[in-house]
């Protein structure tokens, strides 16, 4: 029986396919990313911001194709990822995580220049083990305040979306015009920490560097072998519960942990 048309989609695209079709939609994302700016540019930071947070969801699609064109298996093996090609909320859970691992990178790119420029300073930091305790359990402490505004941003988002496109009305009229400069500010140094990442993610995959490529090919054995699929499954069927707020839910569990390392900085 003859396929009819439309009947493939992303999920059914083979790995070189995949490669193909990313291309296409990050083009897509980088396009309405430029539009974005455009309008901006004219001072329409209403449907500036609804593109903006557009192009960020057409790079979580991206994302995904690109890694299973490279050997991963998200589409085979996570339940429910079909969502991330039709879902909004989904590719804003994906979204905050390339967030927060943006900044988190961030960091770390600061402590190594640290480590390298200033080795004394870290034979130091060395000798006073209460110290340095104190130092990374504070470090965490401010981090899990960041990454609490990032959880909450994206909470947020699919609303922020809306209303840069529609007149509403919840209590009062909301409008288009109603979004600031800072508004679309916020959006844009998101996608733009975003965009950073996901690049030099990129880049890495087409290096020679051995070390790297056997780091790959290592943590796509562990998705399989310790399960990060069937972790990623449970996560994306939280997301997709109507009756489940998982923005809400991943904010408690940092509010505990925030007060476990509390309880254990040295007074």
């Amino acid at each position: 029986m003859p396929k009819l048309k439309g009947d493939k989609n992303f999920m059914g695209l083979t790995n070189a396919e995949c490669i193909v079709a990313f291309k296409h939609v990050l083009d897509n994302s980088d396009s309405l990313y430029e539009d974005a700016k455009l309008l901006a540019n004219n001072g329409s930071y209403g449907r500036a911001t609804s593109m903006l947070i557009h192009s960020t969801e057409e790079m979580m699609k991206a994302f995904i194709l690109f890694l299973d064109g490279h050997g991963f298996q998200f589409r085979s093996k996570v339940s429910g990822i079909h969502n991330l090609f039709v879902n909004h909320k989904l590719r804003y859970g994906l979204a905050m995580l390339l967030s927060i691992l943006y900044i988190l990178s961030e960091d770390l790119k600061h402590m190594l220049n640290i480590v390298k420029n200033t080795p004394k300073l870290v034979i130091d930091f060395n000798k006073d083990k209460d110290e340095a305790k104190n130092v990374i359990l504070n470090y965490a402490q401010k981090k899990i305040k960041t990454i609490c505004q990032e959880v909450l941003w994206f909470s947020k988002a699919e609303f922020l979306r809306q209303d840069g496109f529609y007149v509403d009305y919840v209590d009062d009229i909301k409008t288009p015009l109603q979004i600031s400069k800072k508004d679309f500010d916020d959006v844009l140094v998101r996608i733009d920490g975003m965009k950073s990442f996901v690049s030099e993610l990129y880049q890495s995959f087409e290096s020679n560097d051995e070390m790297f490529l056997q780091e790959i090919d290592n943590a796509k054995r562990r998705f399989i072998n310790e399960n990060w699929y069937g972790h990623i499954s449970k996560l994306i069927e939280k997301f997709t519960d109507r009756k489940n707020n998982p923005f809400e839910n991943v904010l408690n569990i940092l509010s505990e942990f925030s007060e476990e390392l509390n309880n254990k900085i040295i007074k």
